[in-house]
């Protein structure tokens, strides 16, 4: 089976493990529009770089906690003028300007780990998030939209290019998984990437959506699954199953998306400490799912 997964952070670092006992081949497809952090710092300093920060994070997951590169990566620097960036994303700098494209970069970076799963960018390009709230107003950045307590809807600039490389992924998959992980600066930040939603919806594969845990503080604060599954929706994302851990309540078990497609909500026990979610509960939610390969 081949499977691929999008997104960014912890959320996406979930479901690669899950995948990774399950499937023969896994790739992860992340986000490049993040300003915050040691990554918007570099952005700020070169603007063609794209966000570095999911990709660094990604390559640290998949190489594990036990591996001295991944430590490498994830050490932030403490004092001077390099205060509170990222060593992993330094390196990706410095191969992204050896290379000239971070999926060269990032291949470089999986060769030195010696990975099995490859680690692609949704872009190549400098992608940003913007959005706007209820009231209409102007939401800039994906920091500007993760603090938002009243999204309204996003989208991705510049419309370049889609990345032939990302898009082929999601077309030969034969699962394709979108999150767990923030709904708008995590999940659709990648999936409204130039030519994303396109593939999503031609892929033969089955569409997965994981949904969080529970509500997040600031962008999805009074969200429940079936919201949150209308929001993915309302951006022209129609995933085939919805997971969902059995605590979160949901209003439905299957969802009627406006006479447009009925979606399964699987929902399962999914995490050990009501926290985070568990690989391992994922990968037997990933498996019990008699859809997986057999596309509607």
């Amino acid at each position: 089976m081949r499977a691929v997964a999008l997104g960014g952070g912890h959320g996406l670092a979930a479901s690669l493990q899950a995948l990774r006992t399950i499937a023969d081949e896994v790739t992860a497809i992340v986000g490049v529009a993040d300003n915050g952090g040691s990554s918007g710092r570099l952005r700020e300093f070169w603007h063609d770089c794209p966000a570095l920060g999911d990709a660094r994070l990604t390559v640290s997951n998949l190489l594990g906690e036990y591996s001295q590169l991944a430590s490498l990566l994830e050490y932030r620097f403490q004092t001077g003028e390099l205060a509170g960036h990222a060593l992993g994303n330094l390196m990706l700098f410095g191969l992204l300007e050896k290379t000239g494209s971070l999926d060269a970069a990032l291949e470089e970076l999986r060769a030195l780990g010696d990975l099995d799963a490859r680690v692609l960018p949704v872009s190549n390009a400098p992608l940003e998030l913007h959005g706007v709230d209820t009231l209409g107003n102007p939401l800039v950045g994906q920091l500007e939209v993760h603090w938002s307590p009243s999204v309204a809807r996003v989208w991705i600039e510049p419309d370049v290019p889609p990345f032939e490389a990302a898009v082929a992924e999601v077309i030969g998959a034969d699962v394709v998984v979108l999150g767990p992980g923030s709904l708008y600066t995590s999940v659709l930040a990648t999936a409204l990437a130039p030519g994303m939603v396109k593939a999503l919806c031609d892929t033969r594969a089955v569409v997965v959506f994981v949904a969080n845990l529970a509500p997040q503080e600031a962008e999805t604060r009074h969200y429940d699954t079936d919201r949150t599954i209308l929001a993915l929706v309302d951006h022209g994302i129609v995933p085939d199953v919805v997971v969902a851990h059995k605590f979160v309540e949901a209003k439905s078990r299957v969802t009627d998306l406006g006479g447009r497609a009925r979606l399964s909500v699987w929902e399962g026990h999914l995490s050990e400490d009501g926290v985070r979610h568990s690989p391992s509960l994922l990968a037997s939610a990933f498996t019990s799912l008699a859809k997986i390969g057999q596309r509607r």
